[in-house]
């Protein structure tokens, strides 16, 4: 990877990643005030932010074993097996994200019958989201396993 789109990355996901830090402080406020707002959801306010700031949480994880993955390209080691443990967080972390976004859609369609039409679509889209990068993401894996693989074989032909 060359220098330049290497900088790129790291200055988008550095970005990602403080942008996440501030919504991650702002999610209290705001959900204090959505419940003053909106009394009948005041007793879900918190528990939902607490979620929130979770989900956040895993983007953070998935974020930063990006960071390290990106490192392990520009040096060039990429096709090592210790690249695995970091696209494996990675999952682990869009695994538990897309689990909490469909708990929380879940309770708030099912349970606690409020957000209509607009929730379920939320939940439908969490789900369709987190799938598709999920099985992206094992595919992907799958391909970097067989690129391991290969320059091990190389390696030990020449």
């Amino acid at each position: 990877m060359s220098t330049a789109y290497s900088t790129a990355l790291r200055a988008a996901l550095s970005l990602l990643l403080l942008g996440s830090l501030i919504v991650q402080v702002a999610i209290p406020v705001n959900a204090k005030s959505a419940g003053e707002v909106f009394p009948e959801i005041e007793p879900l306010t918190m528990p939902y932010a607490i979620l929130a700031i979770a989900a956040i949480v895993g983007v953070q994880v998935g974020l930063i074993a990006t960071w390290r993955l990106a490192s392990m390209v520009s040096k060039d080691r990429i096709f090592d097996k210790s690249a695995l443990k970091w696209v494996d967080l990675i999952l682990v972390a869009l695994i538990g994200t897309t689990a909490l976004a469909a708990a929380v859609f879940v309770h708030l369609v099912f349970i606690v019958q409020v957000g209509g039409p607009p929730a379920l679509l939320g939940l439908g889209g969490a789900v369709a989201l987190g799938v598709s990068l999920l099985l992206l993401l094992a595919v992907m894996r799958g391909l970097l396993v067989q690129a391991i693989d290969y320059r091990s074989e190389l390696a030990g032909v020449v």
